[in-house]
């Protein structure tokens, strides 16, 4: 029973991580559609790390009412870095993440390549030595106040 004895009861944050090749579609598809802007992404080259703060689309929701919730996705083990169609310096740019997909290199390192909607070269390519791709929802899903929208 959800608050006040009626309806669904809130849904629970996520929390996944994708260590090989067949755990990233299921991430793929639960970040599709998240809303950021560049300046919510960042690369931490000691740390050896890229961090996107974003406001995931709940697909896996269903439902009538449309729903997002604050996350984080984190990509560890990050060896490279390059951009197309980001300017770091547009800070306040909107994105739309499309999808992740991972290309393998020499085992067990991979590139993963994230495309934004928008310009048709907007992506991220990001080499890591092995697999490791932690999904964080912080906080539960609220009503969204838009719809996803490719066309920014």
């Amino acid at each position: 029973m959800g608050l006040f004895g009626f309806g669904k009861p809130p849904a629970k944050p996520l929390r996944l991580l994708a260590q090989d090749a067949e755990d990233l579609p299921a991430i793929s598809a639960l970040v599709q559609d998240a809303a950021l802007r560049v300046g919510d992404i960042s690369y931490d080259p000691a740390g050896r790390h890229v961090t996107l703060q974003m406001s995931r689309f709940c697909h896996e929701q269903g439902g009538a009412v449309p729903l997002r919730a604050p996350s984080i996705l984190r990509i560890s083990d990050v060896t490279g870095v390059k951009t197309r169609g980001l300017d770091p310096k547009q800070k306040t740019l909107p994105l739309s993440l499309l999808d992740i997909a991972a290309e393998p290199l020499e085992a067990p390192a991979f590139a993963l390549t994230l495309r934004f909607a928008g310009a048709a070269d907007r992506d991220m390519r990001i080499e890591v030595e092995c697999l490791d791709v932690l999904l964080l929802d912080l906080a539960p899903p609220r009503r969204a106040k838009m719809l996803p929208d490719h066309a920014l």
